[in-house]
């Protein structure tokens, strides 16, 4: 399925009231962005629309570099606490790479993920860049460790390239534990998140974003 989503029954997660505006580029905060979360069978989704996103991961020089015939990888990294908690309730990896083949040229890509890895190709970087940017109607949680009327917030972390082959080593061990582990197992790759969330220099990657959600709680049915 293509990046972009159907519209999907009521939102069931109401962003509450008051809600600070997004941090400007050069705060050292982690940017506020505003994600519509909806329920989806036994999970919770998200989405974040333009301008929202990661998208900003890549500046001109990255954008050019993913026709360079070198791999480039994204790796994201979610967690949901409570709003007054670092305690993660649950927590999610994603894992997408491109690369263009000159021969053929295309852009091949894999994405690995909730539901498993998919490998597929595409024309033009534009859709590459949206393939791997893209954040549209992704399990977050499992509805269960959400409890109704209690405030959470989304973290997120996103790296391009991570330069670490033990961190990149982690992440195919995680992704390799099973497909449907992944919304609330937790492990010792997420044991740097919150330091990271906080301090971005402590990262090891081409460029990195720090992005939370806007205070989301579940409505009573």
């Amino acid at each position: 399925m293509r990046p972009g989503i159907a519209a999907l029954p009521a939102i069931v997660a109401a962003a509450i009231a008051g809600a600070a505006a997004p941090a400007r580029a050069d705060d050292d905060k982690p940017e506020l962005q505003r994600m519509r979360f909806v329920e989806r069978g036994d999970d919770l989704t998200v989405a974040i629309t333009p301008p929202g996103g990661i998208g900003k991961l890549f500046d001109a020089a990255a954008y050019e570099a993913l026709g360079t015939g070198i791999e480039s990888t994204v790796v994201i990294r979610i967690q949901i606490t409570p709003q007054d908690s670092d305690e993660p309730v649950a927590e999610q990896l994603i894992q997408r790479s491109v690369v263009y083949d000159v021969w053929d040229e295309v852009y091949r890509l894999q994405l690995d993920e909730l539901g498993g890895q998919k490998k597929f190709q595409v024309k033009y970087r534009a859709e590459a860049l949206k393939w791997l940017s893209a954040i549209e109607d992704l399990p977050v949680a499992r509805l269960a460790v959400l409890p109704v009327g209690k405030v959470f917030v989304l973290k997120m972390v996103v790296e391009l390239n991570p330069v670490s082959r033990e961190t990149l080593a982690k992440v195919r061990r995680w992704l390799s534990q099973g497909n449907g582990g992944g919304l609330d197992r937790g492990g010792a790759f997420f044991g740097s998140f919150v330091s990271v969330f906080y301090n971005p220099k402590i990262a090891d990657a081409d460029r990195v974003l720090r992005i939370r959600s806007q205070p989301f709680y579940r409505e009573r049915s």
